[in-house]
């Protein structure tokens, strides 16, 4: 059967087109703001003549915010219409960008980027949705492909765009940029994404969970947040004991009250569906090994290689240039096979790369950290799309908002846990008296193989979190809308 969009007729073909560019656009925007004032943060600290603490807000608000208001945007996805929230969001996400870019004050650029993070919950929440809901099922996994090309395009770019605007005009730049790039993207949802229909029988006489809105807001925000700064403010320390403690009272009470709410933000019975709720598990730990051995890899290049920030940028970069024209490939091959069994393969292979680089560690060279590189991004390319052509398809009808927002929030948890994991198993592998923290190509020669030790530790603890994701895509059953037919 031909699956790719040629095969519709010239006008659906468009359509579809102009549907998948823009939900692709919105995840490139979104990837692509969350990491492009990484360089310009010591910038920003010097203008406004702050600290790395304080200028660290910049980065987590945006990351709080989001993960905060996903479930919220996702369930006001499924109750008033895919296309509001989607524009929306889209809105939000600019005016928020003017907002920053015009900022007097840290504390309203940090106020500013909350702003951003919430239009981009909008627009993930809406746009990944929207890909199950308005195109035929035989080309969602093509969709997807194209959908994780855009995410991994905006990591890649964010960056190093975010360094030239800053060095070439100010930092203001970053975050102006979006404005006029905003508004077309505005138009072009508004004239090609089909109209909502409502359906006022399923909301009839059932407000909106704003308790439970509350405290899922209260609840993620106060669990990223704690994992986030648990290292700089040490784990201990009463500011994080604080923030964990109101994330699982909070996060409790939110579980009680949709268990009993008669229209729930988050509807616990998606989760009965074992298939989904194993894909979300999938989901969860594939993204701490990825987040986890992203952070570590940098770190072994400098202290381990002993190159510079240039060259390890460079060597970083073979990720993303193998992933780029694997992803589309993968979605179209999750269109005509069992995504499940893709994701499995993934995960197989993730763990064969992690393991694999864990006992080359001590070899000279850089062939071990670059068939890693090369075998992870493989990996991930044949997963992502797969893994979100199946989530989205194990959805409930009518419920796709909701999945979607389950989706992005479980990856935003999972790579910050996966930072928290792989850090905490080097640093407590190092050499006593050594800290992490004070880490340098000098400090650590008189204790080379200690510290290629600690690399190794790390890496093994990916290894075993790597087969517990492959276990758990191995045993997620198959779904007759997963698999369409395809066995």
């Amino acid at each position: 059967m031909d699956t790719s969009p040629a095969a519709t007729d010239p006008e659906a073909r468009k359509r579809f087109l102009w549907i998948v560019f823009s939900v692709a656009f919105a995840v490139f925007m979104v990837r692509l703001d969350g990491y492009i004032v990484v360089i310009s943060l010591p910038t920003l600290a010097r203008y406004f003549q702050v600290g790395t603490s304080e200028v660290s807000w910049v980065i987590l608000s945006y990351l709080l915010i989001m993960t905060g208001s996903t479930l919220i945007f996702g369930k006001l996805v499924d109750k008033i219409g895919l296309k509001k929230i989607f524009v929306w969001g889209y809105g939000l996400f600019t005016l928020g960008s003017l907002l920053c870019g015009l900022s007097p004050t840290i504390y309203l650029l940090d106020a500013s980027r909350g702003v951003q993070g919430a239009g981009g919950a909008m627009m993930i929440t809406s746009g990944m949705a929207s890909i199950p809901h308005y195109l035929p099922v035989n080309i969602a996994g093509w969709a997807f492909g194209i959908c994780s090309l855009a995410n991994s395009l905006g990591i890649m770019v964010g960056a190093p765009l975010g360094g030239l605007i800053t060095g070439y005009l100010t930092w203001h730049w970053i975050f102006l940029i979006n404005v006029p790039v905003g508004i077309a993207a505005i138009v072009i949802v508004t004239r090609h994404l089909p109209a909502d229909q409502n359906h006022p029988s399923l909301t009839a006489g059932r407000p909106f969970d704003v308790s439970g809105s509350i405290l899922s807001f209260i609840g993620f925000t106060a669990l990223v947040f704690a994992l986030s700064r648990g290292d700089d403010a040490g784990w201990q320390s009463g500011l994080i004991l604080a923030a964990l403690a109101v994330a699982g009272v909070t996060l409790f009470a939110f579980y009680l009250r949709e268990r009993n709410s008669r229209d729930p933000i988050l509807n616990l019975r998606v989760f009965h569906n074992r298939d989904f709720s194993f894909a979300i598990l999938t989901t969860l730990v594939a993204l701490m090994l990825l987040a986890g051995g992203n952070f570590l890899i940098p770190f072994y290049l400098e202290l381990i290689k002993g190159l510079g920030p240039e060259h390890v940028g460079a060597v970083v970069m073979i990720y993303s240039v193998v992933y780029m024209p694997i992803g589309p490939f993968a979605g179209r091959l999750s269109d005509r096979i069992n995504p499940r069994r893709l994701c499995t393969v993934a995960m197989f292979l993730a763990f064969v790369s992690c393991l694999v680089f864990a006992m080359a560690i001590p070899l000279p060279g850089l062939f071990p950290a670059v068939l890693y590189l090369v075998l992870l991004a493989v990996s991930y390319a044949l997963f992502f799309p797969a893994n979100n052509h199946l989530v989205m398809s194990l959805a409930p009808e009518g419920s796709q908002g909701t999945a979607s927002a389950i989706y992005t929030n479980t990856m935003n948890v999972g790579m910050v846990l996966g930072v928290c994991l792989f850090e905490g198993a080097f640093s407590q592998s190092l050499p006593a008296g050594m800290s992490s923290m004070s880490l340098t190509p000098e400090a650590i020669r008189p204790y080379l193989p200690s510290v290629s030790g600690a690399f190794q530790c790390a890496f093994i603890v990916g290894a075993f979190f790597s087969l517990l994701a492959f276990l758990l895509s191995f045993h997620t059953g198959r779904h007759p809308s997963a698999t369409h037919g395809n066995q």
